[in-house]
């Protein structure tokens, strides 16, 4: 599950505007998250990228066992100061190893070329708690999602 309670009275909160500004009864999110880790900035400029639909695309490790959400569920971006700021429905899933990560969804995660793409996930999950195990063969999840609605514009 989250590390972050969707039960939080902040994320029952923006599920009720989104909600409200769709037009219909939203189930509560099956993931709250946030893009970047622990760097503000980072993540602050993911999410920017997934508002605008520069981001459709994001890639966990390690995959959660068992797995709590899946296409057609919800979730919550968080932005850098973890406020909830964008909804999301996830789209679809792949596993795959990391050496097997196709180039267009690399591509589709909108932080630069895939060469970038590779260099980025490896120093990123390289910090992660028992990164020195991430490597080529590592199983991934490529998730693809579309941002349903956001604060900042009131909504998509």
């Amino acid at each position: 599950m989250s590390s972050v309670d969707p039960n939080r009275p902040d994320i029952v909160a923006f599920m009720a505007k989104a909600s409200s500004a769709l037009g219909r009864d939203l189930p509560p999110p099956k993931d709250v998250f946030r893009f970047g880790g622990n760097n503000e900035q980072r993540t602050d400029e993911f999410l920017q990228n997934a508002i605008e639909g520069k981001k459709s695309a994001t890639t966990s490790w390690p995959i959660p066992d068992p797995l709590y959400w899946g296409p057609g569920d919800l979730s919550v971006i968080l932005n850098g100061r973890n406020e909830p700021t964008a909804l999301m429905r996830t789209l679809s899933f792949v596993e795959c190893k990391f050496k097997d990560v196709a180039e267009d969804f690399a591509l589709a995660e909108g932080e630069g070329d895939y060469e970038e793409y590779r260099t980025g996930h490896i120093w990123f999950y390289g910090q992660q708690k028992n990164g020195h195990e991430f490597g080529d063969e590592s199983m991934v999840l490529c998730e693809r999602f579309e941002v349903i609605w956001h604060l900042k514009s009131g909504g998509k």
